[in-house]
């Protein structure tokens, strides 16, 4: 395998324990291993785990025989990922408690600004794993009246899905992503849940009531969605037809940042 330059060994009490969390829980595999060590890898991250023994003996590599739980004090290893949604929610269908919840936040780079969401967990051994991935914060509609009508839906639960035009540049992930109002002053993190390509003609009525607007019904989506979609095909010198792609998508909130809700 091709090594990174710098790969974190993590002395464990119990190597069977930790694999299982890293493998089962997280989603490592594990390249290679030995009777008291393991390779794990994640995408581009790698982890070594190795069976902690104490007393130490002449030559052991331990700095000091006090390791008491939580090990790892004072750093934290970052894991950038595509998408933390899948380890996140595996953690809490597994009932591990997450250490740090999902954040927002914001890291100056140079002259750039590193726009990330992120939550911290820590491993058997008390060593804290964060999971990071790039994130893009998004609104609904093209004036405020909308974005915020829309976004304050969202925040009361009666909307949990929208739609918009296909471009063949999408991908169709399910993920976290952050709706924000139009002023950016309140944010929530969203996860997709279910996304496909149609078009707006086979629009289907319980479609439509999840998009939650006005009576909900898909009479009164058709109509606001074509006047909609007929403004952005006349961007771009398309006219608009009822079989035009489009993506619809289902979400669910998972955390809310802003004012009182």
């Amino acid at each position: 395998m091709n090594f990174n330059c710098l790969i974190p060994e993590l002395r464990v009490y119990d190597l069977e324990k930790s694999k299982k969390f890293y493998t089962e829980i997280l989603g490592f595999e594990i390249a290679y291993a030995r009777n008291d060590f393991a390779m794990l890898v994640l995408g581009n991250c790698q982890i070594m785990l190795q069976q902690l023994t104490l007393p130490s003996s002449i030559g052991s590599w331990n700095v000091t025989d006090d390791m008491k739980y939580p090990l790892g004090r004072g750093v934290n290893f970052q894991i950038i990922l595509p998408d933390i949604s899948q380890v996140y929610n595996s953690l809490k269908q597994h009932n591990i408690k997450i250490f740090i919840d999902l954040l927002v936040s914001d890291y100056q780079e140079n002259d750039i600004t590193n726009h990330v969401s992120e939550f911290l967990v820590q491993d058997p051994d008390g060593y804290l794993l964060r999971f990071q991935q790039d994130i893009l914060d998004w609104h609904f509609g093209d004036n405020k009246n909308m974005a915020d009508e829309l976004f304050d839906l969202v925040l009361k639960g009666d909307k949990t899905a929208t739609s918009y035009l296909y471009n063949k540049n999408d991908k169709l992930n399910t993920g976290f992503s952050i709706l924000a109002n139009w002023d950016k002053t309140k944010k929530i993190i969203l996860q997709t849940t279910k996304i496909y390509k149609t078009t707006f003609d086979n629009v289907t009525e319980e479609h439509a009531f999840k998009e939650g607007e006005k009576d909900k019904t898909l009479k009164s989506w058709k109509t606001i969605h074509k006047v909609f979609f007929s403004k952005e095909l006349s961007l771009k010198g398309i006219p608009f037809n009822d079989n035009i792609d489009i993506i619809c998508e289902e979400f669910k909130m998972i955390k809310y940042f802003g004012g009182k809700e």
